[in-house]
């Protein structure tokens, strides 16, 4: 008997870690949505390892940043071999101080991910339906109507008001919507396996060897266990490899103190660099792998998806709950798909260079660069601005948006203040004995207002937050000696204001408390 379920705002395809981010900010929201995968239950395998800082700070919005660095591990020296025995280390230690709460790389296995996840979803009384696959989908105008096969085999429609497809590279939603999705595929295979190793080096440290046989690198995870991406010739000559192949092929290397034993997970792949043309068909969206792939270089797959799921939740909230038009819904495509092209174009091109055999580039590889790492290592060593610059690009606290979610401002401001478009930068001040965050009681669900220097409003910025209510939050800067560098911080003088989107982002700001100008574009984006 097929059943009709016609009572949903948002029907999500794929339940990893970027189908859960959607599902967990859609119930944040109070949005009505039923999330399904076709998996059984969740694969335990280290699969998107690192989390950024970006990352981290969207699940400190959501209250368990500190659950998922307590149940991984975060990378203290990034050890680099090309060839010979002598290693290059580069001190990540102090990577980031000062630009966020998160400074560093923290590695914690996919399936921990999504456990922290979907451990926030069940607490707001939501459940992935598993072993549920959408089998089919017809968009039309008002809505989408899905056929979904349940457990027992049953087919169930599903009328929702949008289909989200979080559901891989081999999207079935980005499919059957005739998307194109093009990129290249890499030629050249490589081997990923979770097991135990010995390696030259100590428990949290991640590891790259360059030789002329093979390129790898190595990624702590609990229990002096490792995380293995790698090239080895056994893996292009034969069609059948296994873990054996991999293990052997370091064991016979004597000088490398590399040993494989006791994989928990062993899988052989292509890299991938694509992305589609479009993110959004009528009432179908994509997000994370389904809409842009890349290779593993900078771990940045992942953080890409769980930010677009990010980005797109809140906006679709407002559109739903009737307080943002529709228009709303294309700055997800326009603020995503350009930083998923950059990036894909930046890790394409740092993956040939690790990977590519030619001799041109085994030569700059194996030869050049370590001849030049050293006058790097120093300089990294010794430039905070280089190191700060390498972070903000790695982590994705540098991503700035240009669209039409944020309103320049004829005012002056100085260079040095945070501008629109860019993250809200994460400060620290004091206030009454007491350490605070300005990221402090910032939840996903509202845009919010900094009113820096004053707590009682003149009516007319009153009446604008009364007006606006519904949407926005107001956290005030008292002008004091604890806050002054926070006014400096942010180029104001003894009063101002700034506006910040759901995620963080800055969409408006102003030297002066002016009602009309905040209202104006509070006007723009809403009903």
């Amino acid at each position: 008997m097929v059943q009709i379920d016609s009572t949903i705002d948002v029907l999500i395809s794929g339940a990893g870690p970027v189908g859960l981010m959607m599902a967990c900010q859609l119930a944040l929201h109070n949005i009505s949505f039923r999330i399904i995968d076709k998996k059984t239950s969740p694969v335990m395998y280290s699969g998107a390892l690192i989390v950024h800082a970006r990352t981290l700070e969207i699940l400190g919005q959501m209250g368990i940043a500190q659950k998922a660095i307590e149940a991984g591990i975060v990378a203290q020296t990034i050890n680099i071999r090309f060839n010979q025995p002598k290693n290059y280390t580069l001190d990540i230690s102090d990577l980031g101080i000062g630009l966020t709460r998160f400074p560093f790389l923290l590695m914690i296995e996919q399936w921990q991910t999504e456990n922290l996840l979907t451990g926030f979803l069940n607490d707001h009384g939501r459940f992935v339906e598993n072993n549920t696959t959408l089998v089919n989908f017809t968009p039309e105008k008002e809505l989408v109507t899905s056929e979904i096969q349940k457990p027992d085999g049953t087919i169930e429609i599903v009328k929702s008001k949008f289909l989200i497809g979080a559901d891989g590279n081999n999207s079935l939603v980005r499919t059957k919507l005739n998307i194109p999705f093009p990129g290249k595929t890499h030629l050249a295979r490589l081997f990923i396996t979770d097991c135990e190793a010995q390696l030259p080096f100590r428990t949290n440290e991640i590891f790259f060897s360059f030789t002329t046989t093979h390129t790898a690198g190595f990624f702590p995870l609990p229990e002096n266990r490792r995380r293995v991406d790698g090239l080895i010739p056994v893996i292009q000559q034969k069609e059948q490899v296994g873990f054996d192949d991999v293990s052997n092929f370091f064991d016979s290397d004597v000088h490398s103190g590399i040993q494989l034993r006791n994989p928990q997970w062993f899988s052989v792949f292509r890299s991938h660099s694509r992305c589609a043309h479009t993110y959004r068909q009528n009432r179908c969206f994509l997000v994370g792998d389904a809409a842009h792939v890349h290779s593993p270089v900078g771990a940045q797959g992942m953080n890409t998806g769980l930010q677009d799921a990010h980005n797109l939740a809140w906006k679709m909230a407002l559109y739903i709950s009737g307080k943002a038009p529709e228009n709303i819904l294309e700055s997800y495509q326009e603020e995503r798909r350009p930083l998923a092209q950059t990036i894909i174009k930046s890790t394409d091109f740092a993956y040939s260079f690790m990977t590519a055999n030619s001799m041109l580039v085994r030569f700059l590889r194996l030869k050049l660069v370590p001849v030049l790492l050293p006058f790097f290592l120093r300089k990294f060593k010794n430039s905070t601005r280089l190191r700060n610059r390498i972070f903000t690009s790695i982590s994705g606290i540098g991503i700035k948006y240009n669209q039409n979610l944020t309103l320049g401002s004829l005012e002056k401001f100085p260079a040095h203040a945070p501008k629109t478009g860019e993250r809200l930068p994460q400060l620290e001040y004091e206030m009454g004995g007491k350490t605070c965050s300005i990221y402090d009681g910032l939840d996903s669900k509202t845009f919010h207002l900094f009113v820096f220097g004053k707590q009682i409003l003149a009516e007319p910025f009153r009446l604008v937050l009364d007006k606006f209510s519904e949407i926005i939050s107001v956290k005030y800067i008292p002008h004091e000696p604890e806050t002054q560098h926070l006014f400096k911080s942010f180029g104001l003088g003894n009063e101002g204001c700034y506006l910040v989107r759901p995620d963080l982002y800055i969409a408006w700001r102003s030297r002066e408390l002016n009602a009309a100008s905040v209202g104006n574009y509070l006007q723009k984006i809403t009903i």
